[in-house]
């Protein structure tokens, strides 16, 4: 035995010869986690430099090669690359495949296996005992190719497999025969010229005896907990071909227990045995701990998993337990550390990393919260390349032309923003599709698009024909290359053959000239992740194209099992982010921190339930099975050894930071379920004596100006005062806590002039229906009426267009039959002829003969006829029982109308009302034409004074007020009003028994046909409406005195009230828009009846109960509201 004295900083080091001989072969360099052994690798490798001796060769897993090679830089100056590289074991295949000439065959990628192995199980899939019926599912092929490459890693052959199988029974044995089928079957496609990766390593060990590695200098490996049976045959074919070879390895002795260093003890040993079977020296390097790092840290360090008595008085700062509320409040206190660290204590943000087990649950709100922190932060992740927008477009387009061209489908395709036309054609076409129900052949057929884009309920303009004609163009630009897309796949019949239709369908829409307009907008833009990412995702695409079409070739697929495989070939491609600032704290899973030398590391989620993890094995072979195949002689991993590589990740996750450690887990789940704090800080809490910190959200909010205008917005504590009191006292703090105040009260505040000359013009122009709707919310007016938002459409018999169709049929049929011999002599035949006629008019004016309209749309139409005969004959049979006729049909009050548009003045802005009066009959008594205004109604409106009284249903009144000042010179005699009539304009729907008898059918039907309304109450204006003793339509009875009776009657003093009433709502109406009102104040009378009940803005207005207020709306007696008015006078 021969022992060493002390070599640099790293502290004593044992040196112990297994075999005397003259130059050692192995080196085993042991020791704990931050020791020394990196730093005497670099100084070998820095002596060997300075003695320009060539050959010099560090080996270290892939992510830790970037900082392996800067901190070798920095040790050995610009001759480094002279005399010595870093590598991973797959760059140094590389490499000696270069030197040698011996990389023939094409690697595959993950897509590229999956292929291979789907190809397999396509030609084995007969011979299975297990797998046979599943063998076509696309889950067990992927973890197939997994448990293969697994098997590859491990050395395992199919031979190995097979010789299991019969040593055991059951499920296991016919799973292992299996997997040994598929492997063979697996390593039969790759014969014809293709490569598995993980086949690498094993070709290496076979080929680096012949290349120059290792004849010079040395070979350094460091990095590694322990190797796949690859990377050990590789470091067997080194000492084969006596190559000086050092590993690094963490654990403490050879003979010690401690769980965490168990994966690398069991290394150590195999790397000895292997040296020992081929007769080579071996030689052991101890190192103690590193002293130089923090006291406590080490102290930690040492005593994690060693359960001793001893403990520290205090941890100095160097150790922090702290317990937040939630995942969110954890990322809170991590950014507000790192600021700490930052300004008091001089490190940049490339000494802080975050490490969390379980990463994606902290992902998201660590990137917000770091951001609205002003962090930079770097997050080591990988993302399927299948969330990104190229493949789903992809998968889209498949998705369109196998999914019947469903209009959902095409939406989604054309939402992607690749296929050919811009956002706002887009957003044309999406609402034209939903508007008419487009699908099927209509999308791709011949024949251009014909209806309005604007709907049924509406007069086609030119503009409208102009803007068809756009939307139509625009569908062709989409479906053109789809549809040839879908005929060339129907002619192809291999899978090369499909997949040059595919990329033929990605030139056709020009997608890489658009993609790299895109790439260089983001870039110019400040998004270089997002611009590399794009071409990252393109030149996958193309690979992966590639890959299918030389592993599967000939074979036959049809264009739908084409895209069901492409679309799972790329399932198993992720993208990287590559780090666009040296300076950024680094955060990501555990397993993938890329520092190694930090000083500060937040370890985030340390609850019971995340630390340690669990493990079940994974994949196919469950950990019992594991076991039972280790027992056999088959490494692989997994079983008893999960926990005890969980222990060495976390241990070496602990030992990275040089001065400080925080760890935090929350309180609470997500769904409010409790934590428990982890073994981490429970033994922290041992070692040090000490307590777990609560963190205080206030106290992280005020370290940066973003939560801390959160704060001094939204928090009622003294800290928010505080907040408050800082902002305040700066001119820009000042405005900007406004805004922000303003934004949160959620204060919807008031118009300016110029907003309110710009959404409604210098003078104030609306509907009588449009004053009902700013009654019923300002809010909803100015969305609606202010900034335009509006809901998108369906073409369909709804109320306003069967109100349209009722409309034209009830004007036409009435006017023909009052030229033609009158309503009182009008039989039921030429009533329904008429009724007909002007129904196929509607047809054929407004509908386009029914052309391009849905069945659904057809049948729906056709039920609709009967009930507009008989609201024809209703029509009709009422004014053969009435002297009032009908004067004018659609009399509109407008500029270029009928009659001039109201106008009220008074107020700030004049207020001018437009609109139609649907009929307008009148009867001559005593020489006074008596007016009465009458109103379709499709739904179920009544008249209602409690309306009147606050506003609203006064559309009536308006136009009988107007024509009351306007209609003599009109109609040539002196007019007063008679009265205001809603009718209905629909068949009612009776709801009775079926045992009522005919009577009593008819006397429901009647009551559903009463008009509802004001009348005058005058016995000759009555009786003019309807001379019967028993009105029938008018709604008002007779008392047995003769005298009427009804809540529907008004003195002419009463309509003078009326219309003074009338004229002050408007003008309160004027006043409130032209103020820039624009209150969420919703009308309110109960639960059934309120403005919000309906209203398609509620996800923009979100009413606050608190900050907003409902508009209550009383019911009024008549008495009442009359007596109001009175008092108005």
């Amino acid at each position: 035995m021969k022992s060493g004295a002390k070599i640099g900083p790293a502290g004593r080091v044992l040196i112990i010869l297994a075999r005397l001989k003259e130059s050692e072969m192995l080196k085993l360099v042991l020791g704990a986690a931050g020791s020394g052994k990196t730093a005497y690798i670099i100084s070998m490798i820095k002596k060997a430099v300075d003695e320009k001796s060539g050959g010099q060769y560090l080996i270290v897993p892939e992510q830790y090669s970037h900082e392996a090679e800067r901190e070798l830089c920095f040790a050995c100056g610009d001759a480094l690359s002279l005399y010595a590289e870093v590598l991973s074991f797959s760059r140094l295949a590389l490499r000696v495949e270069q030197e040698l000439g011996t990389g023939g065959k094409v690697p595959l990628d993950k897509g590229g296996r999956l292929l291979s192995m789907t190809l397999a199980l396509r030609q084995g899939a007969p011979f299975l005992r297990l797998y046979s019926a599943a063998a076509h599912k696309p889950e067990l092929q992927m973890q197939l190719m997994n448990t293969v490459e697994e098997l590859k890693m491990a050395r395992v052959s199919s031979k190995a497999l097979l010789e299991a199988a019969e040593k055991t029974q059951g499920g296991l044995s016919e799973k292992l025969h299996d997997l040994a089928l598929c492997l063979e079957g697996y390593e039969a496609v790759l014969s014809a010229g293709h490569t598995d990766p993980a086949d690498r390593l094993s070709r290496l060990a076979e080929i680096i005896g012949q290349s120059s590695v290792g004849e010079t200098g040395h070979i350094y490996i460091d990095g590694f907990t322990d190797f796949t049976g690859s990377e050990l045959e590789v470091i067997a074919a080194l000492l084969k071909k006596d190559a000086d070879v050092t590993v690094c390895l963490s654990c403490d002795s050879l003979e010690a227990d401690s769980e965490h260093f168990e994966p690398s003890r069991k290394t150590a040993r195999t790397l000895l045995r292997l040296a020992s079977e081929r007769g080579i020296d071996s030689e052991i390097i101890s190192f103690d701990r590193d002293l130089e790092k923090s006291r406590t840290l080490g102290f930690f360090q040492e005593g994690l998993f060693q359960y001793t008595e001893e403990t520290m008085e205090t941890a100095g700062g160097a150790l922090s337990l702290i317990r937040c509320d939630d995942i969110r409040g954890e990322c809170e206190m991590a950014a507000a550390r790192c600021l700490d660290l930052v300004r008091e204590k001089g490190c940049r943000w490339r000494d802080i990393a975050i490490a969390v087990r379980g990463f994606d649950d902290y992902s998201a709100a660590l990137s917000q919260t770091f951001a609205l922190y002003d962090i930079p932060l770097f997050i080591a992740r990988r993302e399927s390349i299948l969330q990104k927008n190229i493949p789903n477009f992809i998968k889209c387009a498949f998705e369109v032309i196998f999914g019947g061209w469903d209009k959902d489908a095409v939406s989604e395709y054309m939402k992607t923003g690749l296929c050919g036309i811009s956002r706002d054609d887009c957003d044309l076409l999406d609402s034209y599709a939903l508007m008419w129900n487009i699908r099927g052949s209509q999308w791709y057929r011949e024949k251009p698009w014909t209806q309005n884009p604007r709907g049924l309920s509406v007069e086609e303009t030119p503009e409208d024909r102009l803007l068809l004609q756009r939307i139509d163009a625009a569908r062709r630009a989409v479906t053109m290359p789809l549809e040839a897309l879908y005929k060339s796949g129907k002619k192809a019949l291999t899978a090369e053959e499909q997949a040059q239709v595919l990329y033929d369908f990605l030139l056709q829409i020009d997608l890489p000239s658009r993609l790299g307009e895109r790439a260089s907008a983001l870039e110019e833009a400040g998004f270089t992740l997002l611009s590399a990412e794009l071409s990252q995702i393109w030149d996958i695409i193309v690979s992966s194209l590639e890959q299918l079409s030389a592993l599967l070739g000939s074979l036959p697929l049809s264009q739908e099992e084409f895209s069901r495989l492409f679309s799972r070939q790329l399932s198993q491609y992720e993208v990287s982010a590559i780090p666009i600032s040296a300076d950024s704290v680094a955060a990501g899973d555990m397993d993938r921190m890329r520092r190694r030398h930090i000083k500060h590391l937040f370890i985030l989620g340390a609850s019971d339930e995340q630390l340690p993890r669990g493990g079940d094995g994974g994949g196919l072979l469950s950990s019992e099975e594991r076991e039972e195949l280790s027992f056999l002689g088959l490494p692989l991993c997994g079983g008893i050894e999960d926990i005890s590589r969980e222990f060495s990740l976390i241990y070496n996750c602990v030992s990275l930071p040089s001065e400080s450690i925080i760890i935090s887990y929350p309180a609470f789940q997500n769904d409010g379920s409790a934590l428990r704090p982890s073994f981490l800080i429970n033994r922290a809490k041992a070692l040090f004596n000490m307590e777990t910190e609560i963190f205080s959200l206030s106290e992280a909010r005020l370290s940066a100006q973003n939560p801390a205008y959160i704060m001094a917005v939204g928090d009622k504590t003294k800290k928010g005062e505080l907040a408050r009191e800082y902002f305040l006292s700066t001119d820009k703090g000042k405005e900007r806590l406004k805004e922000l105040s303003q934004r949160v009260s959620m204060d919807r505040g008031r118009l300016s002039e110029d907003s309110l000359i710009s959404l409604y013009g210098k003078e104030l122009s609306i509907s009588p229906s449009r004053a009902d709707s700013f009654s019923a919310c300002r809010f909803s007016y100015f969305l609606r009426y202010g900034l335009g938002l509006k809901e998108r459409e369906r073409a369909s018999f709804d109320a306003p267009e069967l109100g349209t169709f009722m409309h034209y049929v009830l004007e036409n049929a009435a006017n023909e039959i009052s030229s033609s011999g009158g309503f009182k002599n009008a039989d039921e035949a030429h009533i329904e002829a008429v009724t007909e006629k002007h129904i196929q008019a509607y047809i054929r004016e407004k509908l386009n003969n029914l052309e391009d309209k849905s069945p659904r749309f057809i049948y729906l139409f056709s039920r609709l006829r009967p009930s507009v005969a008989s609201v024809v004959a209703d029509m009709v049979r009422e004014l053969s029982r009435s002297d009032f006729a009908p004067l004018d049909f659609e009399l509109s009050f407008m500029k270029g109308g009928d009659e001039p548009q109201l106008r009220i003045e008074g107020g700030k802005t004049a207020l001018n009302i437009s609109g139609i009066a649907d009929r307008v009959d009148g009867c001559l008594i005593d020489g006074v034409l008596y007016l009465r205004v009458i109103d379709y109604k499709t739904g179920k409106k009544s008249f209602s004074l409690s309306d009147i009284y606050h506003g609203m249903g006064m559309q009536m009144l308006l136009y009988l007020f107007a024509l009351e000042t306007q209609g003599e010179r009109r109609y040539g005699s002196p007019v007063a009003p008679a009265g205001v009539l809603y009718v209905p304009a629909k068949d009612p729907l009776i709801s009775a028994p079926s045992d009522l008898t005919d009577g009593e059918l008819a006397k429901q039907r009647a009551k559903e046909r009463q008009r509802s309304g004001l009348i005058l109450n005058s016995e000759k204006v009555i009786r003019a409406m309807e001379g019967s003793d028993e009105p029938e339509y008018i709604p008002l009875k007779y008392k047995k005195d003769g005298s009427v009776s009804g809540d529907s009657l008004a003195d002419e003093d009463g309509f003078s009230l009326l219309k003074t009433h009338g004229e002050k709502k408007l003008l309160e109406l004027s006043e409130a828009i032209s103020q820039g009102s624009i209150d969420a104040r919703p009308y309110y009378r109960s639960e059934q009846e309120n403005a919000c009940l309906f209203c398609p803005y509620g996800s923009v207005c979100r009413f606050d109960e608190e900050k907003d207020q409902r508009h209550y709306l009383a019911k009024l007696k008549p008495e009442e509201f009359w007596s109001r008015l009175e008092d108005e006078k």
